[in-house]
């Protein structure tokens, strides 16, 4: 999901539609980029710091063309094996958002690893990274070849919300490597187009670029803002816990630029149809409250690819896998077990 906040209008919006900016926003971006040139300089000039040196037990760090990716491994070694399964979290998410499931894979014999996206997390904020959905499946696919380290066994691949695009887009690019997909209230897609629109543009220019980073710093990732976020995206107030597991990767230095880098630097390297799915086992569960990706964008697809199994959680939002873990676990499970003989 996307929030953006400009001139104290706020509105979420989902990357798949295009955003929609009024004269108003331009008037007041226009003021601030002549009026106060030097207003936001201390957001735009922010330094990268480095990240921690380990943040879990589990974790590890690995260079990919130009993004450091963080990931946990669990289960790593473990004989007899059921299969392998990815997990990719969304915007502003980090490998916390699969926390409620885990444990339910690994005591089924899965091994799992769960990524930080480039960006987000514990991964590096380079800027240079390509954002769009084929961007990031090509380097998500380089990881786990690295992982892999020439096992040939197929994976699992499970996506939320901005990284369900990314493991549709992982699937439609190498459905040999594919045991099954699993998306979760996903960005998905029919067509994976480069983003258009005004906002998409004045991302990609220099000064109203600085004053967007300040934006997302003050409107996006501050504790109140994201507590309120969040709110919508479960369907109910979190608790300390969980406001903590969200917002302390987020208070790694540019991480407001890496926001506005999903916009300013997503440029699709492959063109893919959603008709490459059908003859790959697909699930998708959806919250059928979510008010942040609605539930008729996985009705389309259905539509376009019949062969999907679809499932509605009827009392979750936009995170089931983290609202309703127990629901959600079954029905992952139950997939991928038959599947996984």
């Amino acid at each position: 999901m996307y929030f953006v906040c400009l001139c104290g209008k706020k509105s979420y919006f989902c990357p798949a539609t295009k955003p929609n900016v009024n004269k108003i926003s331009f008037f007041f971006l226009f003021l601030a980029l002549v009026l106060i040139p030097g207003g936001y300089s201390a957001y735009a000039q922010e330094t990268i710091t480095s990240l921690p040196g380990k943040p879990f037990e589990n974790s590890h760090f690995l260079k990919i063309d130009s993004a450091t990716f963080h990931y946990r491994i669990y289960n790593e070694g473990i004989k007899n094996q059921k299969g392998k399964v990815l997990l990719v979290h969304g915007f502003c998410g980090s490998t916390f958002c699969w926390r409620n499931n885990i444990n339910a894979l690994v005591n089924a014999g899965y091994m799992v690893v769960a990524i930080d996206l480039p960006g987000f997390g514990y991964s590096d904020r380079n800027l240079s990274v390509n954002q769009s959905n084929s961007g990031r499946a090509h380097l998500i696919w380089s990881l786990l070849a690295k992982i892999d380290q020439g096992n040939k066994r197929k994976w699992n691949i499970v996506g939320h919300s901005m990284g369900g695009g990314a493991v549709e887009a992982m699937a439609l690019m190498n459905p040999d490597r594919v045991q099954t997909i699993t998306l979760v209230d996903g960005m998905v897609f029919i067509r994976n187009q480069n983003m258009k629109g005004a906002f998409i543009t004045m991302s990609k220019m220099k000064g109203t670029n600085q004053i967007l980073v300040s934006l997302a710093n003050q409107d996006i990732i501050s504790y109140n803002s994201m507590k309120r976020l969040m709110k919508q995206v479960y369907g109910r107030p979190l608790d300390s816990a969980e406001m903590k597991g969200y917002i302390d990767p987020l208070r790694i230095n540019g991480s407001a630029a890496s926001v506005i880098n999903i916009y300013a630097n997503a440029h699709e390297i492959r063109h893919l149809h959603a008709d490459g799915l059908l003859d790959l086992p697909a699930l998708v569960i959806w919250g059928k409250k979510d008010r942040t990706i609605y539930l008729r964008n996985a009705r389309k697809l259905k539509r376009n690819v019949p062969t999907i199994d679809l499932k509605i959680i009827p009392d979750a939002h936009h995170a089931p896998m983290e609202t309703h873990p127990q629901q959600f676990n079954e029905l992952l499970l139950d997939f991928l077990n038959a599947h996984n003989p």
